[in-house]
């Protein structure tokens, strides 16, 4: 590895030069909002036979939940 390139390393601080995704970070909700169904449906469920279906479906729900309530936040910001 370049010396260059070890300096640049060393000198890269997270929450002071954090990384470019203003662009694509409403693709991270995804991951996000599955990720919490799952450890969510992990907990109440009482087998994990249907966890995964289970995990996907609730997913969705606060996925399409997190959409409605955009929207409706962006309509009355709007409409003041």
């Amino acid at each position: 590895m370049p010396e260059m390139m070890m300096v640049l390393l060393l000198a890269w601080r997270p929450f002071l030069d954090p990384l470019p995704i203003e662009d694509v970070w409403l693709w991270f909700l995804i991951p996000l909002s599955l990720a919490v169904a799952v450890v969510y449906k992990a907990i109440k469920l009482p087998t994990l036979e249907r966890l995964w279906i289970e995990s996907v479906l609730l997913g969705f729900q606060i996925l399409a939940f997190m959409a409605l309530a955009a929207v409706g936040l962006w309509i009355l910001t709007e409409m003041v």
